[in-house]
């Protein structure tokens, strides 16, 4: 059976509608919508959310996703492109030795 990871980018610096992923929508943050989606697909074996937030972080955690490190500045700019951010998360469940057949991106 494949292994699938999930990732979920969540930056904290949204410039278009600041703290946008802590934004309330019905109740909840906006960020609540993606880990519940991950985790209700019952497809991916391991989420990790990987964002510059301290607060982001707290609310992934709080929601049962992997949050276990905070993005790099140089990965959480305007401007960063998401193969990066990608490379990143793969690269850090690989070294703990943990290996994806598939990665899906939850935005």
């Amino acid at each position: 059976m494949k292994k699938i990871l999930g990732i979920i980018p969540a930056r904290g610096g949204s410039k278009g509608i600041p703290g946008k992923n802590i934004r309330m929508l019905d109740g909840k943050p906006l960020i609540y919508y993606s880990v519940h989606s991950a985790f209700t697909s019952k497809i991916i074996d391991r989420l990790i959310l990987t964002t510059d937030s301290v607060e982001i972080a707290e609310i992934g955690k709080n929601l049962g996703a992997e949050v276990p490190f905070l993005r790099p500045v140089n990965l959480a700019q305007d401007d960063t492109p998401m193969g990066p951010v990608i490379e990143h998360v793969v690269n850090f469940v690989e070294n703990s030795g943990w290996r994806a057949d598939i990665v899906l991106l939850l935005q």
